[in-house]
Order: structure tokens, then C-alpha cells, then sequence
């Protein structure tokens, strides 16, 4: 008899020791947003609950102008990206970086009607690179595809995501100058 009630406390222990970390797990990469007045702002790793949320506050806010962009370390999957940044697009909101945005970050930046960098950095973190410091990355070959059809709707062409490709294979960071930002059509011309 004691040996069970050992054995359930046991369990029960490394139940809830379990449950606490998966909470702190969850909440530690979560994506964070907040409206105020015409701005919503995103930071965080971007998950299929951020595609999720994103569409539920343009829902509930349609005063929104423009998407202020914090530090962005990337997508675990680009679809979840890409279907915020169709949301984005559709709603003819203004994008505007202001933190360092990561590999496919940048694509969600792409997808503002008029596009502005202001204080952060468009950055190609290789793939080595990101993984080591624990941010997302999203190398599969249908990821590939999407990127490049996503960029010939929100950029006109795939040539900024064939350059973003490059880097990644050859640097471990790269920070996208400004003439890059124009010659890609990142950014838009005041």
C-alpha cells in the first residue's frame, strides 16, 4: 500500500512538474501583439496561433492603418506567415519595422501597401545560425515555393526571396542595406 501511494505521488510530482514547464515553454515563444489606436504591433516568433490571432483583431479593430513589426526571429512554417501577410495586404494596411525581422519576417514586412524601416534591420540569418540561437526556421522544399509565389504577389517577382536564398547558404548574417531595400522593392519610395 505504501509502495503505490509512493508510486502515485510520484507520478503526481512529475505531472505537474511537467504541466509547469510546458506552460513556460508555451508562453516563452509566444507571439505578442497589441492594438493602440491606428497601430497594431507584433513581436515574437510567428506560430499558427499568431495566423489565428491576427485575423481575429483585424476583425475586432478595422480603425487599423498599419502593422508596427518589433524583433521578429522568424516562422517555424511559412504558411502561417504568408496567410498573415495575405491579411495584411487584403486589408491595405501599412507595414513599419522597428525591430530586427528574420528571414521570412521580412516577408511579412513585404506585404504592407506602403512599407517603412524605421530604427529596426531586414536581416538573412543562416539557417546554422538561427537554429543555434533557437529561432524558427522553416527549410522545408514547400516553404521554397511559397516564399517565391508570396513574393510575385506582394513584390512583383521572386528575385528578393532567390537573394535571400543565396545569402543564407553563404552567410551566417546579413543585414539588407538600404539600396537593397529599394532595388528589391522592400521599402517604398517617400
Amino acid at each position: 500500500m505504501l509502495r503505490r501511494l509512493l508510486i502515485f505521488a510520484a507520478i503526481l510530482v512529475a505531472m505537474l512538474a511537467g504541466g509547469g514547464a510546458l506552460i513556460r515553454f508555451a508562453g516563452a515563444g509566444a507571439t505578442e501583439f497589441r492594438v493602440t489606436g491606428p497601430e497594431m504591433f507584433i513581436a515574437g516568433p510567428i506560430s499558427g496561433a499568431a495566423a489565428d490571432r491576427i485575423e481575429r483583431l483585424l476583425d475586432e479593430h478595422p480603425e487599423l492603418e498599419v502593422v508596427v513589426l518589433g524583433d521578429i526571429p522568424g516562422a517555424d512554417d511559412t504558411g502561417w506567415l504568408v496567410q498573415m501577410g495575405y491579411l495584411i495586404r487584403g486589408r491595405g494596411l501599412a507595414t513599419r519595422a522597428i525591430g530586427d525581422l528574420n528571414n521570412d519576417a521580412i516577408l511579412l514586412f513585404a506585404a504592407g501597401v506602403d512599407r517603412e524601416v524605421q530604427g529596426g534591420n531586414l536581416v538573412i540569418t543562416g539557417a546554422d545560425v538561427a537554429r543555434s540561437r533557437g529561432w524558427p526556421y522553416d527549410d522545408s522544399s514547400a516553404a521554397r515555393v511559397e516564399r517565391g509565389a508570396y513574393a510575385r504577389v506582394m513584390l512583383g517577382d521572386a528575385a528578393f526571396v532567390e537573394f535571400a536564398e543565396t545569402l543564407r547558404e553563404t552567410e551566417d548574417v546579413h543585414i539588407i542595406t538600404n539600396h537593397d531595400q529599394l532595388r528589391f522593392g522592400l521599402v517604398t519610395p517617400n
